[in-house]
């Protein structure tokens, strides 16, 4: 027994002289909620509690995260969910147990988070990655301009694949091979769903994803890439006429992916060339994505496209201007099946201008914009707006120096005409004009800033037009050495609808944190909004949140 006490100690000792320890970081966070409305439904449960946290232990090269949540919500109004991460990882290894998220490439993985389990290997070049869990249906979200948004319980969708890479940084190459499926006998719904929310929404599906990617740098200047996504997508797999691939296909194919009369099979990508030089940069890129074009595994996108773009930049003056544009061609109907083809010319550009530290302008332009918000956009009739077709924009600020105040002045100006790309258009195209002037002045003597703003936003759809003119006020003092922040503001507009006054709305907001060490934060929010008009709903709604907060 001795010679062990004094072989634990020895070793002891040893990590003591060599100063060599496990090292342990990470926080936790409480909250919680309480919330109520008068004059329309709820739109948040009137309790709710969260509590989330996240520990690391690293010790020399070894490094163990956890992260987990928790959520509670009453009633119907809202959800509760829970959720346990881990990741490990030790020099070029990494493991993902519970809840996590792996990212392969925009057109097969894209960032989903998933349940279960995976792994990522980085021996020198190589890279090997994979993973096999439950992954979001976001079919159980249901949003629309019309409904709102309501939960469907829809079937478990589970998802298998890996990625095998070489090389580093700019120049490697990647193959992907993903495989996501619903499981049918998970999820039976009944009789009236079929009329509540259609036939379509509520089908088991499979996706199955072949990706190739690569990229080559040359001379610390050049830089090629390309990024390929190939999708075998079946919208319903209780369908029974299926597909007969032929003599050129393997009998493997059959059991990797068995296509019936709702399979579609459709290719995305892009790629291109960007060169750098010392003040100037340039280059050119070539997308497409197929019509029907669908994964389960990734953001929604517009398909039936392709783009040739051209891109480049500039700065001037010694960098006081700086401009990045891009011009190119669109066109769509790659089939031909369409009764229409759209061809357009697609731009967008950024100009810089700081001519001096204290003052500094942005003008901005687009006409397109292909990319659009996870888990919402996978429905037909929840198609909200998936294509921007022209956006202005102008954006100032001035920063002087008054003695010991200082003052920050903004304005910006936007200018928006929205495109309604859904299936059956519900209120069509929107033009959108916003106008916002903002003040803030900081006295450092009193730790004291307050601020005013005036705003104008006008609204143009379905020939009606709607604006709101609207002022705010809001002040923040810090007390007790920097110890307790103080904020309120308050936010006042008026509505008209057509021409005619439709009421106003009033926003009250009040937060205070407190540091109550250096590693802790407890905050409380409090919000009261008033809305009154005579064409929508006229209500009250307060919430108010306390939370909590340590790092370690």
């Amino acid at each position: 027994m001795k010679i062990k006490i004094a072989i634990f100690f020895n070793f002891l000792g040893c990590l003591l002289l060599a100063q060599d320890f496990p090292t342990l970081s990470g926080g936790i966070n409480l909250g919680g909620e309480v919330y109520s409305v008068n004059g329309i439904e709820a739109r948040r449960s009137p309790y709710s509690y969260n509590i989330s946290g996240r520990i690391a232990l690293s010790y020399k090269g070894f490094t163990l995260p956890v992260s987990g949540s928790y959520r509670d919500a009453q009633f119907s109004y809202d959800y509760t969910f829970n959720r346990l991460g881990i990741a490990p990882s030790y020099k070029w290894a990494k493991l993902y147990l519970g809840w996590n998220t792996m990212s392969f490439s925009p057109y097969t993985m894209a960032g989903r988070s998933f349940l279960g389990v995976g792994f990522e290997l980085r021996p020198g070049r190589f890279t090997i990655a994979g993973l096999r869990g439950k992954i979001q249906n976001p079919l159980a979200v249901r949003d629309t301009l019309v409904d709102g948004a309501s939960l469907i319980p829809t079937y478990e969708r589970f998802v298998f694949g890996g990625k095998l890479a070489y090389g580093k940084d700019k120049s490697k190459i990647e193959l992907i091979v993903m495989q996501i499926k619903d499981d049918e006998n998970s999820f039976t719904y009944p009789s009236d769903y079929t009329s509540s929310y259609g036939y379509q929404q509520l089908t088991p599906r499979e996706n199955i994803l072949l990706g190739l990617n690569g990229g080559l740098s040359l001379f610390k200047k050049v830089d090629l890439y390309i990024n390929t996504g190939f999708s075998g997508y079946t919208a319903d797999q209780r369908d029974t006429l299926y597909l007969d691939y032929g003599s050129a296909a393997p009998e493997i194919s059959y059991d990797v992916f068995r296509a019936n009369s709702s399979s579609s099979f459709a290719v995305a990508g892009d790629g291109g060339i960007n060169v750098r030089l010392s003040n100037v940069r340039f280059g050119a890129k070539y997308r497409r994505v197929d019509p029907f074009y669908t994964t389960l595994a990734a953001n929604y996108f517009v398909n039936d496209l392709e783009q040739y773009t051209f891109n480049g930049g500039v700065n001037l003056w010694q960098r006081k201007l700086r401009l990045d544009g891009q011009l190119g061609l669109e066109n769509n109907n790659l089939t031909g099946r369409r009764t229409n083809t759209t061809d357009r010319v697609i731009a967008s550009a950024n100009l810089n201008y700081y001519p001096q530290e204290k003052f500094y302008t942005t003008l901005t332009f687009s006409n397109f914009q292909t990319s659009s918000e996870n888990q919402i956009l996978q429905l037909d009739d929840t198609l909200r707006f998936v294509s921007v077709s022209n956006q202005f924009g102008l954006s100032s600020s001035y920063l002087p120096q008054l003695g010991d105040k200082s003052m920050t002045i903004n304005f910006s100006a936007f200018y928006n005409t929205v495109t309604d790309q859904s299936e059956i258009a519900q209120i069509g195209d929107i033009n959108i004009l916003s106008l916002n002037l903002s003040n803030n002045i900081s006295f450092k003597p009193m730790d004291l800033t307050i601020g005013g703003n005036l705003n104008f936003n006008q609204y143009t759809y379905a020939d009606v037009i709607q604006n709101r003119y609207g002022f705010g006020v809001r002040a923040t003092k810090r007390l007790f050495n920097k110890k307790l922040s103080l904020n309120a503001n308050a936010n006042f507009s008026i509505n008209q609808y057509d021409g005619n006054a439709d009421g106003g709305n009033q926003m009250y907001q009040l937060a205070a944190a407190l540091k109550t060490t250096s590693k802790s934060t407890l905050s409380l929010n409090f919000s009261h909004r008033r809305v009154e008009s005579l064409v929508n709903s006229s209500f009250d709604e307060t919430r108010a949140m306390l939370r909590y907060g340590h790092n370690f």
